[in-house]
């Protein structure tokens, strides 16, 4: 067991690293106008502008400016400043006011999505073929069908018209401004829950210790609450600890919907003005937070099924 944590551990770094080392080599290969505003590229020299490069390390080998912002970050923790968005304010601070917000509405949302579409997903089991199941199922069909940013619109319509809930998020009024982007959020993945446990409780249902259990006279809803739950919920346990990190770092589309001012569009916007620092401290947020939740999914599946060994005859996975 140490040694697979260990392992997948030392892989999940390795990971990490290559995503970021990738990303900084990339941002560095545009153009070193994009250094500069607009106003300084009319106002400075040529020769000002290099010097300010310079004294920004932007002329230094790749190799050099790479080893230079690893060191910071180990030693620092020092992500570097804003060039663009906030000027000069360090990276850390940018992205902290914005990454609260992000996590609430996140967590929150993940929260009804699980604790509304999972009971949903195992009733249309239960009653597969029925009116229930058919009314889920055409939710289901509706939600993948029809493009986001209609949902998104159907959902701020009915909410701002009928209910009269703010259609914009603001900061000083938190709360009732925070509804519709977690409902768009929400029956999104509701119907994402309901159909990945529906077509798990589905398949365990047909399975021949079923049939057997049921051969021996246990009742549906032993079996059901027995065997087929507890089967059916693995593979879906193996991702929830990654949805639920990825949450954290919010929704780009709902949040730019809405004018949430979360981690979403601050990564459009630091994209949008060149502000480097601010996007590659993004994606390594972003990168760490998907590695890490497939890294916990792989060792939550390993507890909840002893039937997994982590090992083999040789000693690999």
């Amino acid at each position: 067991m140490l040694h697979y944590i260990l392992k997948r551990f030392i892989q999940s770094l390795i990971t990490i690293f290559l995503v970021v080392t990738i990303v900084f080599l990339l941002l560095r290969l545009m153009p070193t106008d994009y250094f500069f505003t607009e106003d300084e590229l009319m106002k400075l020299t040529d020769a000002q502008k290099e010097d300010r490069l310079r004294a920004a390390g932007l002329l230094d080998p790749v190799h050099i400016q790479l080893g230079r912002f690893y060191k910071k970050l180990f030693t620092e923790f020092d992500l570097g400043t804003s060039r663009r968005l906030q000027v000069n304010q360090p990276v850390s601070k940018v992205i902290g006011s914005k990454f609260g917000i992000s996590m609430r509405l996140g967590l929150i949302s993940l929260g009804i999505s699980l604790v509304v579409g999972v009971p949903i997903g195992i009733l249309q089991a239960r009653y597969k073929g029925g009116v229930f199941d058919n009314l889920g199922i055409a939710y289901t069909v509706f939600v993948n069908a029809v493009p986001h940013l209609v949902f998104y619109s159907l959902v701020l319509t009915l909410g701002a018209r009928w209910l009269g809930l703010p259609s914009l998020y603001t900061l000083r009024n938190p709360g009732p401004s925070s509804v519709l982007p977690i409902a768009c959020l929400s029956l999104v993945s509701i119907s994402s829950y309901m159909l990945w446990m529906r077509r798990y409780m589905v398949d365990e249902l047909n399975k021949d210790y079923i049939r057997l259990a049921k051969l021996k006279g246990l009742s549906t809803t032993k079996v059901m609450f027995r065997h087929v739950m507890r089967n059916a919920f693995l593979p879906l346990a193996q991702y929830l600890p990654y949805n639920i990190l990825l949450t954290v770092g919010g929704s780009l589309l709902v949040e730019r919907f809405f004018s949430v001012p979360g981690l979403g569009p601050l990564l459009t916007d630091a994209i949008s003005r060149y502000d480097t620092n601010v996007v590659q401290a993004i994606v390594m947020l972003y990168a760490s937070l998907g590695i890490a939740g497939l890294f916990l999914g792989d060792l939550l599946i390993t507890v909840l099924d002893p039937r997994i060994r982590l090992t083999g005859k040789e000693g690999v996975r």
